[in-house]
């Protein structure tokens, strides 16, 4: 994440710095020749060959700010000499080289205060928005007095461990004022009632804690679960799966670690949904002119439905049963003939147009325009238990449309096998997303997703 926003730090820097030592040497603009803006070019590409050369972008996790702006500092000073001996050949040197002296000097202050920033920003990310992420750490015949410097010194203080579960211990304790238990039943509700979303397994990583235990008594409760491969000794990454946030692991169960990649979904999300409501705005008025006058009632039908991590929201549909149709407290799928739709709210369902509202979620951040689709609150508790990662869907923002509608699961879904189908092509879109894929969906559901045999 680091290295774009450095290589695109250290061009302004460069190139403003050479703007304003030009304005300070050539005040005059007619002794500005073609041949300093030639050697300007050269210089604005220069450097960039030198960073390379010195490795200037290694990762930051690797890198402390002294060490980084002495490296910038040195490629440089090394670019601008090969600059002074290139342009010495030609005339109006006199000038060029005020110039390229202020340019020096200007561009080493820049780079300094940009790569002091650079490093400062994780940090300030961190304390503004970010916060260190709370961590339970796993640590079989590991809680010592040194595991907690050994997990600061790698993860550069990215994370806080808030309790430390070992089970090799005969009693609990504290370890740095950071408790430690012994029994999984107290782990867990620590973990509950601290809300910690993020588990770390210290080597070594599978015994005695088995994973598939901490697998089944957190699979609903949208935590994490990694594991450092490395602690102690020289680091090795022969066995890491992926990083998080700088930090190598292996991820037993964890959400997908997208970074920068979302941002074009999450803009594209936005432009869509209010798109959509604007070009669609005299249907929506005609289909609450509709639901209005089919049946007593509301005209918009909202319903408690888990986002991203579990977090609950309010979906907004166009009403299409009968008020009280349901009785408090459940939830029924909607079957052929369900005698507690109306006439309208047939047609609504059949074509998806009951669905439209859902744009307003997507506009509020609660939904995406593609994902796996959201179902009752009173539905996920009833799959979660009978449908292999069933809860794992809403490690990403559920969506109006997904892989699964797209491929013919949408509508009802009454038999566990044809749940367990849709939850296999949700999965299936939670491994291979791309924004390409998006697109694909979004043009697979205006050919034909907005009828269905199965939607009632």
């Amino acid at each position: 994440m680091l290295t774009p926003i450095s290589k695109a730090t250290d061009f302004l820097c460069i190139s403003g710095a050479a703007y304003i030592s030009q304005s300070i040497v050539f005040r005059d603009s007619t002794t500005f020749t073609h041949i300093d803006g030639l050697v300007g070019l050269v210089g604005l590409m220069l450097p960039f060959l030198t960073f390379r050369l010195t490795k200037v972008y290694q990762p930051f996790r690797n890198d402390s700010a002294f060490s980084s702006v002495m490296r910038v500092l040195f490629a440089w000073v090394c670019a601008q000499l090969v600059l002074v001996a290139i342009s010495q050949p030609y005339p109006n040197g006199d000038l060029r080289n005020r110039w390229l002296l202020w340019w020096t000097v200007i561009a080493v202050f820049a780079l300094v205060a940009g790569r002091c920033a650079i490093h400062a920003l994780p940090s300030i990310l961190r304390s503004w928005r970010f916060a260190p992420t709370r961590v339970a750490i796993v640590a079989p015949r590991g809680a010592k007095t040194d595991l907690l410097g050994r997990i600061a010194s790698q993860t550069r203080n990215a994370f806080v461990p808030e309790v430390i579960f070992d089970p090799s211990l005969p009693s609990d304790t504290f370890v740095d004022q950071i408790p430690v238990v012994h029994k999984m039943n107290a782990f867990k509700q620590i973990m509950r009632a601290q809300n910690l979303r993020e588990i770390w397994i210290i080597n070594p990583p599978f015994q005695p804690i088995s994973v598939e235990h901490l697998f089944e008594t957190f699979r609903n409760d949208f935590v994490n679960i990694r594991v450092l491969p490395v602690l102690e000794g020289s680091p090795s990454t022969e066995n890491v799966v992926g990083i998080y946030r700088g930090v190598p692991v292996l991820n037993v169960m964890a959400t997908p670690e997208r970074g920068w990649d979302i941002l074009p979904k999450e803009i594209f999300d936005r432009i869509f949904a209010l798109f959509v409501l604007l070009a669609i705005s005299p249907v929506l008025l005609a289909v609450s002119v509709a639901v209005k006058l089919s049946s007593p009632g509301p005209i918009l039908f909202r319903q408690y439905r888990k986002g991203m991590n579990g977090d609950v929201f309010s979906i907004y549909k166009f009403r299409t049963m009968y008020q009280g149709a349901d009785k408090p407290g459940t939830v029924a799928q909607a079957r052929k003939g369900d005698a507690r739709v109306t006439r309208v709210g047939r047609f609504l369902r059949s074509t998806s147009l009951d669905e439209f509202p859902q744009f307003l979620n997507v506009l509020k951040g609660e939904m995406s325009v593609v994902g796996p689709r959201p179902h009752a609150v009173e539905h996920d508790e009833y799959y979660k238990d009978l449908v292999q990662h069933y809860m794992f869907r809403y490690r990403i923002k559920p969506g109006i449309t997904g892989w699964a509608q797209v491929n013919g699961y949408r509508g009802e879904t009454a038999e566990i096998e044809k749940m367990e189908a849709r939850v296999r092509f949700d999965m299936h879109y939670i491994q291979y997303w791309t924004f390409w894929m998006d697109m694909k969906i979004i043009a697979l559901t205006i050919v034909k997703g907005f009828v269905g045999k199965s939607a009632y």
